[in-house]
């Protein structure tokens, strides 16, 4: 009898150290995301996304829009007290125009490490690490809770050596956060030379006609960016990513 109840008392060891291993693998961690938003498939379908809505700070709201076409450019428009700034990114240039800023009255060219940390971007499933392709590594780190859900961290390593640090939802394995750095450094980031932790909250998962879930809310420190509607696979001409003004030397 002794050696029957130790027998199922090991077995049901080697189920659970089996479960945790599973449950700590990055890689399977982010297939299930995938497949829970709807899978590669249909992602692969998408070559365009266009996001419309607004972000509520200090009572004042601030319309934005974020333009994706897939490996051509993003393209991030803010109207804020009747100034449009913009932020652009494309294969090989990157500008940002925020003229409400002091000293920012002129498009300014972005670094190379910002640029090369932002390519990511450029493709709507790189966004929302559906391209396995392109990470050369993912590790599980463990377990966090982000705004009471608990989830599950996993270190992204991409083939440029950006680093990305992603929250999914044990539940539903929804990544309901991401935090950005440059290069291999494991510290905040300089945005306009003040140093951020860049970190964003996914909220408000809709899943569209196109078969694919997206985020709607977005969530920053500097406030929850609202998105009300979204154009799928709409045609834009290559203009929109050349900056409108001129740029500083």
């Amino acid at each position: 009898m002794k050696v029957i109840k130790l027998c199922v008392l090991t077995a049901m060891m080697l189920i659970a150290g089996l479960t945790t291993v599973m449950a700590q693998n990055g890689d399977e961690i982010i297939q299930k995301h995938i497949d829970a938003i709807g899978g590669f498939d249909n992602w692969a379908k998408i070559n365009s996304m266009k996001l419309s809505g607004s972000m509520n700070v200090q009572g004042m709201d601030i319309s934005m829009t974020q333009t994706v076409v897939n490996e051509k450019g993003m393209r991030m428009d803010i109207s804020i007290m009747g100034m449009n700034c913009y932020t652009i990114i494309t294969p090989k240039e990157g500008w940002v125009y925020m003229p409400i800023q002091p000293g920012m009255d002129k498009v300014t060219p972005m670094s190379a490490d910002d640029l090369k940390a932002s390519q990511d971007k450029l493709n709507v499933k790189n966004i929302q690490l559906v391209d396995k392709s392109k990470m050369a590594k993912s590790e599980y780190i463990g377990k966090d809770t982000v705004n009471s859900v608990i989830c599950y961290k996993v270190k992204v390593t991409d083939k440029e050596g950006n680093i990305q640090k992603a929250f999914f939802d044990t539940a539903t394995y929804f990544m309901v956060r991401t935090e950005y750095n440059i290069g291999n450094a494991e510290s905040n980031i300089k945005v306009l030379n003040e140093e951020q932790e860049l970190g964003v909250n996914f909220s408000n998962f809709q899943k569209i006609p196109e078969g694919v879930t997206i985020p709607m809310t977005w969530g920053s420190p500097q406030g929850d960016i609202a998105f009300k509607s979204i154009e799928i696979n709409k045609i834009y001409e290559e203009s929109i990513f050349k900056p409108a003004a001129e740029v500083k030397k």
